[in-house]
């Protein structure tokens, strides 16, 4: 396999605080055979003036007037058409990477049916700081293509700072997709993906996802949530009868277990939050639909939301 160019995609906006170190970390790559585009979806803050003070000929910045999240189709394609690589990776504003990220994921293309490829995450918070790991399901490190178009149906476990894309296989389904009323191009272009050729996943973290306030999924999070079931249940009904007996799965799935899946991140948003009563509306709800496992982590939760509540009590007397 020759050394392909690496584009990837850096949409931002108003990433002041954020973006230097996103660059950095691609900079810092052990890879160098790459491009980055980083695409501004007109910042009002300092994010232009600390682009610009990097001057790299792999870098390159087109800004444009502010689209917004309801029109990010537009924006991640319009990088799309710019890129010259062969395989297209996705670093937000907001996010870094390792230094062996690009270096370490490359290898996964020398299968040419591979068409994507995906790693754990690390979970920081707006200072950088570690939270957490967003790992990948242990059936799906050696699971089959449909085990993980099944299980993709039921949630999108896949993070978009560890992915790579072969490009020619995202052109041949149109490019990145955002169906109506989706703030979001990655699950629905993950979906659609998976019905094309082969994922593969990479035990290792792959990408630091940066949780803060200002960000999408923080402010849209519930939305987002309620949204993707019912996209994820109208993607399964357009699928060929042969392909959805194929997967072992029917619409009830997709809503009693995908939904009581979403209730449990739901419930540990609002945790997260501060919100005890939010989460622990959310815990039931899930341990009153969700299947075995499921029932078992709601109970848990819910045993520690009424714990800090008892114990928050006992503070104020």
């Amino acid at each position: 396999m020759t050394k392909p160019l690496v584009s990837i995609i850096t949409p931002t906006y108003n990433h002041e605080k954020f973006i230097a170190k996103c660059i950095k970390s691609v900079l810092s790559q052990t890879y160098p055979h790459w491009e980055m585009i980083i695409i501004d979806d007109g910042s009002t803050d300092r994010t232009p003036e600390i682009v610009e003070q990097f001057n790299n000929e792999r870098i390159h910045y087109l800004r444009q007037r502010n689209r917004g999240i309801w029109n990010l189709k537009k924006t991640y394609n319009r990088a799309l058409k710019f890129a010259d690589g062969e395989l297209i990776a996705i670093l937000e504003g907001d996010d870094f990477w390792p230094a062996y990220k690009l270096k370490q994921q490359i290898k996964a293309f020398r299968d040419n049916n591979v068409v994507l490829s995906w790693g754990k995450a690390g979970i920081v918070n707006n200072a950088g700081n570690y939270l957490s790991t967003w790992d990948i399901p242990h059936k799906l490190l050696h699971g089959s293509q449909s085990d993980i178009l099944r299980e993709l149906l039921l949630r999108n476990f896949i993070p978009a700072v560890t992915v790579m894309v072969r490009k020619e296989a995202l052109l041949n389904i149109g490019g990145f997709k955002q169906p109506l009323n989706l703030p979001y191009v990655d699950y629905p272009t993950w979906l659609e993906l998976a019905t094309v050729g082969r994922f593969h996943p990479i035990n290792k973290i792959l990408g630091y996802w940066r949780r803060h306030a200002g960000q999408t999924t923080v402010k849209y999070f519930e939305t987002m949530t309620v949204k993707a079931r019912a996209y994820a249940l109208s993607f399964f009904k357009n699928l060929s009868k042969g392909m959805q007996r194929s997967l072992k799965l029917t619409e009830n799935d997709i809503i009693k277990y995908g939904l009581s899946r979403d209730y449990l991140a739901l419930g540990m948003f609002a945790l997260n939050s501060g919100n005890l009563d939010n989460a622990k509306r959310n815990f039931a709800k899930a341990l009153g639909i969700g299947p075995f496992f499921t029932k078992i982590l709601a109970m848990r939760n819910l045993l520690y939301v009424t714990l800090r509540e008892v114990t928050s009590k006992k503070r104020t007397l």
